[in-house]
């Protein structure tokens, strides 16, 4: 399963060096003394300096022409940083306890895209820049305009399955946000997925694709359909036109590549149900072959990726199991948005109780980010036996007696016998 890169994966260098046929085809020794400065610091992942340095490199030579040409890359870093929610220590602001504060910088995609459009401005077929602004762009929950990149990116590199299937991915949430537009996204997807079979051939993800643009379309024409009734009067009274339609969708049997067979949506539910115990068993191979089935008969992406992120998590490799988490975003299933929520919601535990601070400092920033997805976790009914270590040591921590006291009798409860409760 692809994983798309993200801030902390990413570490190809773009050059801050194109041609440039007016004058000199090379950037000014100063600016490339700058550049290498900022970005020997985001290589070290020295967000806040590199932040810091390569703004300071755009502010001084953004008023040079002759060096415009080659800002480019500094743009795309800056962007990135921008893009991404790390912590940072201030050093400037001490505690009174003679701690070294630990701040959060928060994600500013508008900033990010505002970046990444001058960085365009300079190079417009750049693709790691397109790539990355059709992230944002999905991100900020904008499919369509993703799509059109993506689209885009697919005609400019066709042999990367990457573009095709985030392309495919953006297309089909596009439809189900839009489904009247007049765009129709849905017949874009079912048409990508004929360019896609000719770059890429005719594999189960595009079957997939393409089984969920043909459904897309079926719902539409009945949406349609059910409306002329309406205003000529004839609808049934009782039933909406989107219940019609929804009624309709969920007697039709969902196509699975692998076997042929047509399951119903009660035998999908009965695949998350052994999806999420196969997980909290440790049975990772049993959750890998759960996961094939959640991806061959329902839009569901990243099931592998959530398998990985658990047996990483297992491991204690955090970092690894993080970035399994970079295409969270792109599922709409509630089923998996919350297996991704516990994911989330461990992590966070990891990444606090890592801190020197953590034992000394309850309101330190990542703890009570760390409570705060649990909170949300718990009042989602998402909560499992294997989550209550986690959930109660950082509720203990934080110093949240309500929580604390709550995930205590749920463990408690867990372990005894109902014959005693």
């Amino acid at each position: 399963m692809w994983v798309a890169p993200s801030l902390h994966a990413q570490h190809a260098e773009p050059s801050p060096i194109v041609t440039n046929t007016q004058n000199s085809p090379y950037a000014s020794p100063q600016l490339k003394a700058a550049y290498y400065s900022a970005e020997a610091q985001y290589q070290a992942e020295n967000y806040r300096e590199a932040q810091a340095l390569f703004q300071q490199l755009l502010d001084t030579f953004s008023s040079q022409p002759a060096q415009q040409p080659f800002l480019s890359g500094a743009h795309y870093r800056l962007a990135q940083i921008q893009a991404t929610t790390y912590d940072y220590y201030n050093a400037k602001n001490p505690s009174d306890n003679n701690i070294t504060p630990v701040e959060t910088h928060t994600a500013n995609k508008l900033a990010a895209l505002q970046n990444l459009a001058r960085a365009l401005s300079i190079q417009p077929l750049n693709k790691d820049y397109l790539y990355f602004k059709a992230q944002l762009l999905y991100e900020s929950n904008q499919p369509a305009a993703a799509a059109a990149i993506l689209v885009q990116l697919s005609t400019l590199d066709p042999h990367s399955f990457t573009f095709h299937h985030f392309a495919a991915i953006a297309l089909s949430q596009a439809a189900k946000r839009y489904p009247s537009a007049p765009e129709n996204f849905a017949k874009q997807l079912l048409g990508f997925c004929d360019t896609w079979t000719k770059h890429l051939g005719n594999t189960e993800k595009v079957l997939q694709f393409r089984n969920l643009a043909l459904t897309q379309l079926q719902d539409q024409e009945e949406i349609n359909s059910a409306e002329g009734k309406e205003n000529r009067g004839k609808e049934t009274k009782g039933n909406s036109t989107h219940d019609k339609a929804t009624q309709n969708r969920e007697s039709q049997p969902i196509n699975t590549p692998n076997s042929g067979q047509t399951p119903k949506q009660s035998n999908l539910n009965w695949a998350k149900k052994r999806f999420a115990m196969s997980l909290e068993l440790y049975n990772f191979s049993a959750a890998h072959q759960y996961a094939d089935t959640l991806e061959n008969t329902a839009p569901i992406f990243t099931a592998h990726n959530l398998v990985n992120a658990h047996q990483l998590i297992n491991q204690n490799q955090w970092a690894a199991a993080q970035d399994e988490l970079t295409l969270a975003n792109t599922e709409t299933d509630p089923f998996i948005q919350l297996q991704y929520l516990r994911l989330r919601a461990r992590i966070a535990a990891n990444k606090a109780q890592s801190l020197p601070q953590f034992n000394t400092n309850p309101n330190l920033p990542q703890t009570q980010q760390a409570l705060q997805l649990w909170i949300e976790l718990y009042q989602k009914e998402g909560l499992t036996p294997n989550d209550l270590p986690f959930a109660i040591s950082v509720a203990e921590q934080a110093q949240s007696v309500q929580y604390l006291t709550l995930w205590k009798q749920m463990a408690q409860d867990l372990k005894t016998p109902p014959t005693q409760k």
